[in-house]
């Protein structure tokens, strides 16, 4: 550990980030890495190319993005990781690409309503840390074979549309998050589907997954295609937003009242003054 640099970028409300900070420090490295909370420093994580929360970097190098391997990460910082290789298929890497993707609601949102998984394999280094090939010593075979394979526009949209639950089941549960994010309260879709209508929950698809313009595509209502994925995705809000919701409240109220978690952020926001 000590010739690593190490820095995890995290958002507070985060399970996994909750699960990696407490476990960062059940290993004694929580004082030994670098911690940047994301809410608090967002312009750095945008510098880095942060696009899913944990993210890993080790000596400058994205190793984990959303989805972070515990017991690797450990054998990393512990010193006893060796580079191996790893004869792996590529219908498990498609489903490696997909599970990075379905972590976090930005590039799930992004790549459902745009169809295009070249726009993410062209970015090697989140692409390999999403999929966890990053310390693998034939990584850019593996990550080679991934782009000619999802580079075709057609396989692309086949593939998402085999997965087309786990996409709406992402969108749903994180809108139903940040609903409770801004009303701090249980609301049924009864109400909420009142304060946004399709329009809004089409409109919300289109900017969540942006940054300012940068991935902004526009999709008019009048897009057959887009309108679809919109009437699919309120479709499947008017079924399950509620089960979600109960969700969240308690994954979020769970995490917000973890006293070791929270005295672990105030030291980390201690640090950075």
């Amino acid at each position: 550990m000590s010739l690593l640099n190490v820095e995890v970028f995290i958002h507070p409300t985060c399970s996994t980030c909750h699960t990696l900070l407490k476990l960062l420090k059940q290993w004694g490295y929580l004082d030994r890495v670098k911690v940047i909370d994301t809410s608090v420093d967002p312009y750095i994580a945008v510098e880095r190319g942060v696009r899913s929360v944990p993210s890993v970097f080790i000596n400058g190098e994205l190793i984990f993005a959303g989805i972070v391997d515990f017991k690797k990460l450990k054998t990393i910082l512990d010193g006893e990781f060796s580079g191996n290789s790893l004869d792996v298929s590529i219908e498990e890497v498609e489903e490696r690409f997909f599970r990075g993707v379905l972590d976090s609601v930005a590039t799930a949102l992004w790549l459902f309503v745009n169809e295009d998984c070249d726009a993410f394999l062209r970015d090697k280094d989140f692409v390999m840390a999403i999929t966890n090939i990053s310390v693998l010593s034939n990584r850019d075979g593996i990550y080679e074979n991934l782009r000619r394979h999802l580079g075709d526009i057609n396989r692309c949209r086949e593939a998402i549309m085999r997965r087309e639950d786990k996409f709406l089941s992402v969108i749903t549960r994180n809108f139903a998050r940040e609903i409770y994010w801004l009303h701090g309260k249980f609301l049924d879709w009864s109400e909420v589907s009142k304060l946004y209508p399709k329009e809004v929950i089409a409109h919300w698809m289109i900017v969540r997954s942006a940054l300012g313009r940068v991935g902004l595509r526009l999709h008019p209502i009048g897009e057959e295609r887009f309108w679809s994925k919109v009437m699919k995705v309120y479709a499947y809000m008017s079924h399950t937003f509620n089960d979600y919701m109960k969700q969240v409240i308690e994954e979020q109220d769970s995490i917000g009242s973890d006293r070791e978690y929270v005295e672990i952020l105030d030291k980390v926001r201690m640090r950075r003054q």
